[in-house]
């Protein structure tokens, strides 16, 4: 009888959960911190739903470690050339990890995005600029 309470009581917490991001999961066993520590490519980028994002003409790597800190690398290819920069600092989540802010080491200030979407193989983020504009990184995990 006493199983059968908190078997009860477990089910309940589970299907009452409140959803912390707008795209879901309603439920993970790993952490928020395990789902974001990965190494991410870039599946999609778009402004105010306009894909802006060429597979064939760009890459982004983001690699996020679960002591805080990140690399990013972008790799373009001009008039036939291929063009990297890369990027190294430290992350953090905020607003009760509904965000995740990017402090580039070569920065002063840091660029947070809200978070959309967090599962074990997939990452969405969101950005709205000063013009309302808003921005989407759609990440897998490699």
């Amino acid at each position: 009888m006493k199983y059968r309470f908190l078997f009860s009581l477990l089910v309940l917490f589970l299907f009452s959960a409140c959803n912390k991001y707008s795209e879901g999961p309603a439920f993970s066993l790993l952490t928020r911190k395990a789902r974001i520590a990965n190494d991410w490519t870039l599946q999609s980028y778009t402004k105010d739903g306009t894909d802006l994002f060429d597979a064939n003409a760009q890459e982004q790597n983001l690699s996020i470690e679960k002591d805080g800190t990140f690399s990013s690398t972008n790799i373009i290819t001009a008039l036939g050339q291929l063009q990297s920069t890369s990027y190294y600092g430290t992350w953090s989540f905020e607003n009760s990890q509904a965000e995740v802010t990017f402090m580039d080491n070569e920065s002063l200030l840091g660029v947070t995005y809200e978070i959309i979407l967090l599962k074990n193989k997939t990452l969405k983020i969101r950005q709205t600029d000063f013009n309302n504009a808003v921005f989407d990184w759609t990440y897998i995990a490699d």
